[in-house]
């Protein structure tokens, strides 16, 4: 069980240009922060060593349905609660994590999906398959 790195609460998780954020009928994306932040606010709960990541608007949980061993190169949330690792990144900066599947076998971890649609669509893959990415959580 890992030790809870950030606490309770509503954060902005922003990655590579932008900030986690629910759109209708595309799930999980990246877009620079709004006006109407709502979309873009996220609760992070710690329960018995895992995160869940929630999204304080629709209620969807970062992550998928299905195998929690299979990639993704979209991520649409999820009702359900997905179990999520946080750890410290390779730039070794204590602000930003990688997150990591709690319910992988495999350590699949939240990145950039590959595939060129705007907005930018986040991917689920194994560790180190393209590039790692790191997530800041700010909190509001």
């Amino acid at each position: 069980m890992g030790d809870q790195v950030i606490r309770d609460g509503i954060y902005t998780v922003m990655g590579p240009g932008g900030q986690l954020t629910t759109m209708p009928d595309m799930g999980v994306v990246l877009l620079p922060p709004q006006d109407d932040r709502t979309q873009q606010q996220w609760t992070v709960a710690f329960t018995s060593g895992n995160y869940t990541v929630r999204n304080a608007a629709t209620g969807l949980y970062l992550g998928n349905d299905g195998d929690p061993d299979q990639e993704a190169m979209q991520v649409r949330g999820t009702r359900r609660p997905v179990p999520w690792q946080l750890s410290a990144g390779p730039d070794d900066d204590p602000r930003t994590y990688l997150l990591t599947s709690a319910a992988s076998h495999m350590g699949l971890m939240l990145g950039m999906s590959l595939l060129r649609i705007f907005p930018p669509q986040l991917a689920i893959l194994a560790p180190g398959r393209y590039y790692t990415t790191e997530w800041a959580f700010t909190p509001v």
